[in-house]
This record gives C-alpha cells, structure tokens and sequence, in this order.
C-alpha cells in the first residue's frame, strides 16, 4: 500500500492536482484492494494526498451542513467552532496531528454521530450529550479541552469553596459514566479527552483539598494564640500549678467554701509553661506521691517568696 500510495502521489502531484480520469481510475483500483484487506491494513499509513483532499472536502462540507441543526440544539458555540478549528487543523499538513489511515473511519463515525445529535427530535438534554459524544469520539483536539478548562475555571470562580469542591466531584461523577470507544482518536498521540479531564478535575480537587487543610491549621494556629494570649501566663508545669492550687486551698486563700469552686475560678485565667489552659478537674486532682518533683520545685519557690517576705519586713522593721 505505501508503493501504491508513493506511486499515486508522484502521479497526482505530476496532474496538478487535478483528479482526470486516469487519476480517479487508477484511485478506484487502489481503493477496492484497500476495502477488500482494510482489516490488514496498517491504521498509521498515511493517506495519498488525493485521498485527503476528498476526505478534506467531504468532511468538512458534512459538518457545516450539521452546523444550523446543532447551533438549534443550544449546543456550546464555543466547542462547536473547536470543532470546526480541530478539523482545519487535521486536514492542514502543517499542524499535527497528521492526517492518517484510521481517520478515514474516524471522520465517518464521529461525524455520523453530531448528525444523529442535530436531527434527534426528542427533549434531551443536549449539552450533556454533546460532552459524552465527544468524550466517545475521543475528540481530544487541544482547543476543545482549552476552552473546557476556561469555562469550568470560570463557573467554579464564582463559587465557595466547599461549593467549588461539590461541583467538581458531581462532574467527576458524571464524567466517569461516559465510555471512549475503543480505536476512536482524534489526535492517537495526546492522552484522550475523558483522561484530560479528569486529570484537571483531580488536580483541582487536590488543590482545594490543600487549600482548606491550610486554611484549617491556619484557624486552629489563630485559636491556639488567641486562647494561649488569654490567662496569667505562669513559668509552672500543669502539676506545679496543682500543687500551688492545693496548698493555698488548704491554707484558706479561696474564699470558696469547697476546692472544687475554687479550681473553677482558677482555672479560667491560669495558662501553663507551655501555652495550655489548665482545666478544674486538673486542680482537683493533687497527689502527693505523683507529684512529688513538681513538689520540690514549687518549694523552692515558696522557699524563694519567703526569703523576699522576710527581706523586705526587716527592711522596714530597720526603719521604725
């Protein structure tokens, strides 16, 4: 078939381009042997030029008699010219992807398909199914996924987080009900277009997923100062504090007839050594035996306090 297709375009280009007819006889013969073995044939042969510029022009003249019946459908207008832009672009020799053997069926199909969408009568929801026809099709023509991605960055723009995050996993659900078709590609060489779209949808969940995570830590670090800024910062571990808390309850330094009362009160303004509230169950709860180190220090306090109590009343018994 490459020979066929060598010898035939030397042949055609030596006409001008022009299919006379020995041309469009020698064409016929070619494209009998190649319906009679398409099955043996290799789908990534390219195409005789004369071949692509019959497919050029019967593609592209199908499509824009679609065009007035799907623009009825109130189908995207967008994606309907990314169509249109996708097959300039196949049939440009300049752009890829290059126009190949499997787009001849390719082309027949995913067009056969737009037109069973334009003429369906019956109340559909079209736009849904214009999506899954492409995603089927596997039109995953650069531009088409391009404005997709605009127009969902748009919508979720306008939209809470929470509600952006909604949307995105209803989308994600809707998506994976849509099949592509086995051997349908616009363009074999990009990942298909279901893929790119959930690779974006993933990578805007993961985002957003971070986001709120930072956002969260970010409140509860707030919270944390702002609940730790509260109170009488004291240089006492939680058991020091308990142990303070209970030797001025025993000496009668509360007016509170019962512990418990006391620790209440206590308890909503003192902050330990390291930033934490300390609560009324903790001050209630004094064991001698468990807390016998934070004892030791808390006596070298007292210890301290009453050094400087001495002091200063021999300081002013000195000045009577």
């Amino acid at each position: 078939y490459t020979k066929f297709r060598l010898l035939f375009d030397k042949l055609y280009w030596y006409k001008s381009y022009q299919p006379d007819p020995t041309v469009a006889k020698i064409h016929e013969g070619i494209w009998q042997s190649i319906h009679h073995f398409k099955e043996h044939m290799n789908p990534l042969e390219e195409l005789p030029l004369y071949d692509q510029q019959l497919l050029k022009e019967s593609s592209l003249k199908k499509l824009a008699k679609l065009s007035m019946d799907l623009n009825a459908k109130q189908l995207d207008e967008e994606y309907l010219l990314e169509i249109n832009y996708g097959l300039h672009s196949l049939f440009d020799e300049h752009k890829l992807p290059r126009l190949l053997f499997y787009h001849c069926e390719w082309l027949a199909t995913f067009l056969s398909a737009l037109e069973s969408l334009a003429q369906d009568q019956r109340d559909k929801h079209y736009a849904k199914r214009f999506i899954e026809l492409l995603i089927r099709y596997n039109f995953n023509y650069l531009g088409l996924r391009n404005r997709w991605h605009e127009q969902l960055e748009k919508k979720l723009a306008t939209l809470s987080k929470s509600d952006q995050i909604s949307s995105l996993l209803l989308l994600e659900k809707e998506i994976t009900h849509y099949r592509p078709l086995p051997m349908n590609n616009y363009d074999i060489d990009q990942p298909n277009l279901k893929t790119m779209m959930n690779e974006y949808i993933g990578a805007e969940l993961d985002y957003l997923e971070k986001i709120s995570k930072l956002e969260s830590e970010e409140k509860d670090t707030r919270q944390e100062i702002s609940a730790s800024s509260n109170g009488i910062h004291m240089t006492l571990t939680g058991e020091g504090i308990t142990c303070l808390f209970h030797y001025s309850s025993k000496v009668g330094l509360f007016k509170d007839k019962h512990k418990s009362d006391a620790a209440v009160g206590v308890a909503q303004h003192i902050v330990t050594n390291r930033g934490n509230h300390i609560t009324a169950n903790q001050l209630t709860k004094f064991n001698k035996f468990e807390h016998i180190l934070s004892l030791y220090l808390v006596e070298d306090k007292l210890k301290e306090m009453l050094h400087f109590i001495k002091k200063d009343i021999e300081d002013v018994e000195l000045r009577k």
